[in-house]
């Protein structure tokens, strides 16, 4: 055995001098060293390569020099490009514009822009080569205003198709009224040679859509000679992006399409936009032809899940996350704000613990899901936990607006509020978040405060509805109207707020004021008649639920699920009343309907239960519901006497 040993031994030794030897010959000249050199790079062997530059010294060309740098460029190895830019001969440095491209393209790729502006500023002839690599450096290196001005710097003989597709980037990047205007006018004055040039063409729809004239981009796009997956890929995104979600979708069942990732992708968030019939018979339709392949693609399937997610089908998505083998925060981030957009908070919880087992350090984006989960459940001491182990985060403006709304609903305020004190330029929602965490904890005086304290700049919808919601819930209807009143833009939903207030307050003709007022310029708004029906319902007028639910099924026929809702609460009316026998009526119309259901959360030692009205899910149901009929009597026995008018099932 020890002499099989020996022999393999001296095989591997002669193994090696041959090799040796071969290098040996292969680099005699210099054109043989550029050539394995060359080689290696297009091996991805960047190591050998810069290796083989240090060990060659005397064999050093200019094309030495170069492909070294592309090496470095190409493994990032930013300390090596720095030392090959010093053994460069000046000659070269100031004559080579192969070099002193190669060095503009390396210094951009680290980062370090200001070097690639002084090797640029020293060349004397600039070439459209040294032009094409300062524009894509500048782009990639997110300055497109820099790549905009340097394009206006460049002799128009010299500008080519290149140059023309990167400053469509830049001004897409840019998008401002200076970008807009430039990228249309080059645009608009290109030779008719640049438009048969197809990558131009789709960055010039991208810049198009992105700018939100869609009309020039379709035109461009059915003037495209030669359409390929990427146009229609921009196309589709571009509709998205201006939500044209239909349109795209048109565009996708229009043309026999041989997907790819990209598309797939494209698709299944265009279908999650929309989350119509349409969209979710397209979305199965896609999911049962798509070759398995795709479904080791992690991108694919996370945007898979996206969609079904927006579906409401959550078992379906949770059945293609675990065929993901390695899930990405993204793919986490996803299921999880599934989780909580389909009320099921309690499963965002689950998943972060079997994060943890994974040693998984959540980001940020994970971050505002499960404090959004928190926010839902509203239990103090669960959010207090998740609050804890995010001590690793940098408690950004988003986070901070998070965890005031978080606390708000966890119904601790003073914790909400000391988070809004310690920001010192709070924006919009900030603001907005605490106006509403105040509302939610009776405190409509503080939230009035609030609102006066906010800039007038900021003011928008959203902190008018908070701070009238606010008050309505309070029952100051006077500060409401103040309010109100002092509001130059008043939009439909901030309308429909005040409609809810005066409702809620039982000044029904205040309210129908309003809606009249209203509907002399607009359409009639169903959410209006829900509030107003909500504040019936409350008061227990039976008549004007009655008239205002006969108004919505005149009014909105095809909103049937909203149907649903207000004849529930029609129902909720007479059983408030007793007439029991007109509930049951308008409910045995709904029997076997989607109606969603209400549910709420609970935690019982350290784990959060979800339930619902008259729920018997739990193992433990018939000790649960004993224990209820225990309490219950103890109640009555000490004179307790429940209001009836609350009851909508007979007992």
């Amino acid at each position: 055995m020890i002499l099989n040993n020996i022999r393999l031994c001296l095989i591997r030794y002669r193994y090696l001098l041959s090799i040796d030897r071969k290098y040996l010959k292969i680099f005699s000249t210099p054109i043989q060293l550029n050539l394995t050199m060359k080689n290696l790079i297009i091996s991805r062997k960047y190591k050998e390569v810069l290796d083989l530059f240090d060990q060659q010294i005397s064999l050093r060309t200019d094309i030495t020099f170069n492909l070294a740098l592309k090496a470095a460029t190409k493994s990032l190895n930013c300390n090596r490009g720095i030392h090959i830019h010093q053994q460069v001969p000046a000659k070269l440095l100031m004559e080579n514009s192969f070099i002193q491209t190669a060095l503009i393209n390396f210094y951009m790729e680290c980062h370090l822009i200001d070097d690639a502006n002084r090797i640029f500023s020293t060349i004397k002839k600039k070439n459209i080569f040294l032009y094409t690599a300062m524009l894509k450096g500048y782009i990639n290196n997110n300055l497109p205003e820099k790549a905009i001005e340097l394009y206006e710097e460049i002799p128009k003989n010299e500008v080519d198709e290149i140059i023309i597709t990167l400053l469509f980037n830049a001004c897409t990047k840019l998008s401002n009224d200076y970008s807009i205007k430039i990228g249309k006018d080059v645009l608009s004055r290109l030779p008719k040679s640049f438009l048969r040039d197809q990558q131009l063409i789709d960055t010039a729809i991208q810049m198009l859509m992105k700018f939100g004239d869609v009309k020039d981009a379709e035109y461009y796009f059915e003037k495209s000679p030669k359409k390929t997956i990427v146009t229609y890929a921009v196309m589709m995104q571009g509709y998205a992006k201006n939500n044209f979600f239909e349109k795209a979708l048109d565009l996708f069942e229009e043309n026999s399409l041989k997907l790819d990732a990209i598309m797939y992708i494209i698709i299944y968030n265009i279908c999650a936009s929309l989350s119509n019939q349409r969209s979710i018979q397209l979305g199965k339709t896609i999911i049962d032809e798509m070759p398995r392949e795709f479904l080791n693609n992690t991108n694919v399937v996370t945007s898979l899940m996206h969609m079904l997610m927006n579906f409401g089908q959550v078992e379906k998505a949770e059945s293609f996350f675990k065929q993901i083998k390695n899930p990405t925060l993204y793919t986490y981030g996803v299921l999880m704000n599934g989780y909580k957009n389909n009320d099921q908070p309690e499963k965002c919880l689950i998943l972060f613990e079997e994060m943890k087992k994974q040693n998984i350090i959540i980001d940020e984006p994970i971050a505002l899901a499960l404090i959004g989960a928190c926010s839902q459940i509203g239990i103090h001491s669960i959010s207090q936990n998740i609050a804890q182990q995010m001590s690793h985060l940098k408690l950004n403006l988003r986070l901070k607006t998070s965890l005031i709304n978080m606390w708000s609903k966890s119904g601790d305020i003073h914790r909400a509020k000391e988070i809004f004190q310690s920001i010192h330029q709070g924006d919009t929602l900030v603001y907005g978040s605490m106006i509403n965490g105040y509302g939610l904890n009776g405190m409509s005086y503080e939230a009035i405060d609030v609102y006066e304290q906010m800039p007038e700049n900021m003011k928008n919808e959203m902190t008018h509805i908070c701070i009238l919601n606010a008050c309505s819930h309070s029952g100051l209807v006077n500060q409401a109207q103040i309010i109100f009143n002092k509001i130059s833009i008043k939009t439909t939903n901030i309308i429909t707020t005040m409609v809810d207030c005066y409702s809620r307050m039982g000044l029904f003709d205040e309210a129908q004021e309003i809606i009249t007022n209203y509907e002399k310029s607009n359409p009639p708004y169903l959410i209006m008649y829900m509030a107003m029906l909500s504040g019936a319902r409350n008061h227990r007028q039976i008549d004007l639920s009655k008239k205002l639910y006969e108004q919505m099924k005149n009014l909105f026929p095809n909103q049937k699920s909203d149907l649903i809702a207000a004849s529930i609460l029609l129902s909720n009316t007479y059983s408030s009343l007793g007439e029991d026998q007109q509930a049951k009526q308008v409910r045995i119309k709904q029997i076997g309907k989607n109606i969603k259901i209400g549910l709420s959360w609970t935690e019982v030692n350290g784990e959060v239960m979800c339930f619902k009205a008259h729920d018997r899910s739990h193992p433990q149901s018939n000790e649960i519901y004993a224990e209820l009929d225990h309490l219950s009597n103890q109640l009555k026995e000490n004179g307790y006497e429940y209001d009836s008018s609350w009851i909508t099932r007979p007992l």
